[in-house]
C-alpha cells in the first residue's frame, strides 16, 4: 500500500448508523454498542433529530409557501414548460404554404426575416417563459406570475390574427396564392391553451392535495425499519 492509501485508510472515519458513534477505518466492522455494520461517515442517511428538525421546519411554513422539486408537473407547471418548447418548435414549422409567385413554404422564422418582424416577439415570450415557469416552486410565486404567463402565452395568438388580418390586403400589381400552413394553426391552438393554464397557473389555494401536507422523508426505509427492530 502506497503512503498516500495508507493515510487515507487511516484518516477514513466510519459510524454507526443507529448511535452514531464514529470509528477510524480498521478499528472494527461492528458497532460495538449496537452491533450495526459500520458506514462511511459520508454516506450516512440523515439522523432522526435532523428528519425531525426539517419536518418542523416544514410544518411551521404555509403550505402556500413550502418549495416544492424541481421536476414537480402539477398546477399547470409542466403543461406551461411543454407549451413553452412546442411554441418555439412551431415558429419554426409552416406557416404558409405559397404556389403564387413562387411555390415555397414560410415558417414563422422566416416570414419575421421578412416584413413581419412583429413575429419573433411571441418566440422569444416562449423563451422567457421557460425560465420564468421553471424558477417558481410554490404556490405563491406560481400565482404571482399569472398575468405575465397570460402576457407571454398570448402574443403568438395575437401574431396569427394580425397575420391573417394582413394577408386579406392583397398586392394590386403582383398577384400571390397561398394558403396557411399546419404550423399557424398549431401555433394558434398552443397559444391559447397556454393563456388557460397560465391564467390557471397554482391552481386554487384553497384546494392543497397531499403534496403540500408532509415533508418528504429523507431516511430510507432499510434504515428506519433497522432502528425500530433494534
Amino acid at each position: 500500500m502506497t503512503h498516500l492509501g495508507y493515510a487515507y485508510a487511516v484518516t477514513q472515519l466510519l459510524a454507526c448508523p443507529f448511535c452514531r458513534d464514529i470509528y477510524t477505518a480498521g478499528e472494527y466492522e461492528l458497532c460495538p454498542e449496537c452491533e450495526m455494520l459500520l458506514l462511511p461517515f459520508e454516506k450516512l442517511p440523515p439522523s432522526f433529530e435532523r428528519v425531525e428538525a426539517e419536518a418542523a421546519v416544514w410544518e411551521a411554513t404555509p403550505p402556500e409557501d413550502r418549495i416544492l422539486p424541481w421536476l414537480y408537473w402539477g398546477r399547470g407547471r409542466g403543461a406551461l414548460l411543454v407549451l413553452s418548447l412546442l411554441g418555439i418548435a412551431l415558429f419554426f414549422a409552416p406557416w404558409v404554404q405559397m404556389t403564387m409567385p413562387d411555390d415555397v413554404a414560410l415558417s414563422g422564422y422566416e416570414l419575421s426575416r421578412r416584413n413581419v418582424t412583429l413575429l419573433r416577439g411571441g418566440a422569444i415570450a416562449w423563451f422567457v417563459m421557460i425560465p420564468l415557469v421553471a424558477t417558481r416552486r410554490s404556490l405563491v410565486r406560481m400565482r404571482g406570475v399569472r398575468i405575465v404567463s397570460v402576457v407571454f402565452a398570448s402574443m403568438t395568438l395575437i401574431e396569427v390574427v394580425i397575420v391573417v388580418a394582413k394577408s386579406s390586403q392583397s398586392h394590386p400589381y403582383l398577384p400571390v396564392e397561398y394558403q396557411w400552413g399546419w404550423g399557424l394553426y398549431a401555433s394558434a391552438l398552443v397559444s391559447a391553451l397556454g393563456i388557460y393554464f397560465g391564467s390557471r397557473f397554482g391552481g386554487n389555494i384553497d384546494d392543497l392535495s397531499e403534496t403540500f401536507g408532509a415533508p418528504k422523508q429523507s431516511i430510507n426505509k432499510t434504515t428506519a425499519s433497522d432502528q425500530l427492530l433494534h
